[in-house]
């Protein structure tokens, strides 16, 4: 897809990984939208798409609240002049154990991770269709690709969206509207930090990627025809590996992290 010209949205834009997509996106010639809770910090990662791209604008708004996204969705796309490229990339962790998770931990992190992106795409969908082009990008995780050791709720509703992504890309064939999807892995951002109530990570990545290569990974992906694309080929290899025998790489996880409490 040509970026040059083209009105992309995006998704948790305040910091990590959504606010380096906007930059990237901006200097590869787009007029980006960005929207978060966050005014501040907002309004700093606006100053930076600016400078590349100065049409590019912001909203903030809260996009746990399912009820307002069809009047932003509709704001978005007047002031932008049409939404070319949809990034869902907005979500909050959730580390619990599968037995300490409660419904609302359930709701709050399905409801954020899966139901917004899904009611703002469905928002944006009847205007691209009609223009006859647009693409849609939801940002996954390696939590649904790989161990999901102490973030079972937040790797599930990833998972939905995985397979609502496959869904849509099906059923848009012919339309000139597609869909794609993206998967990081941990990346040096806040939302690796504990929330109130999380427990720590159960593993520290050593290979923790920084948001700038993510982000031109994220640009790159929506540069071609792809539908899934992975921050790095470490991180494809190991959910390649996961999907050809899952029996096995289960069960070599599991090993490695009981042979781990063992030793404690």
């Amino acid at each position: 897809m040509e970026l040059e010209g083209a009105r992309v949205l995006v998704t948790g834009a305040s910091s990590g990984i959504g606010a380096a997509a906007a930059v990237a996106f901006a200097e590869a010639g787009a007029t980006v939208g960005i929207c978060a809770r966050r005014a501040d910090r907002l309004a700093e990662v606006l100053d930076r798409c600016r400078t590349a791209s100065p049409g590019s604008r912001m909203w903030v708004v809260d996009l746990a609240d399912l009820d307002a996204l069809s009047g932003f969705a509709a704001s978005a796309d007047d002031e932008l002049g049409g939404v070319d490229v949809l990034v869902n990339n907005a979500g909050i962790p959730m580390r619990r154990k599968m037995q300490e998770v409660t419904l609302d931990d359930l709701e709050t992190v399905m409801r954020l991770d899966f139901l917004s992106p899904v009611v703002l795409t469905s928002a944006l969908l009847p205007r691209m269709l009609a223009r006859g082009r647009g693409r849609i990008v939801n940002v996954s995780s390696m939590g649904a690709r790989s161990f999901a050791m102490g973030v079972g709720a937040y790797a599930a509703a990833k998972a939905a969206l995985e397979l609502y992504t496959e869904g849509l890309f099906a059923d848009l064939l012919g339309t000139g509207v597609t869909a794609q999807l993206f998967v990081p892995g941990t990346t040096k951002t806040e939302f690796s930090t504990p929330r109130p109530g999380d427990r720590a990570p159960a593993y520290v990545d050593p290979n923790a990627m920084e948001p700038g290569p993510v982000a031109d990974a994220l640009v790159a992906l929506v540069r071609s025809d792809a539908f899934e694309g992975y921050a790095s080929e470490r991180l494809e290899r190991t959910a390649v590996a996961k999907r050809s025998d899952p029996n096995r790489f289960l069960e070599k996880a599991a090993s490695s992290v009981l042979g781990t409490l063992r030793s404690e």
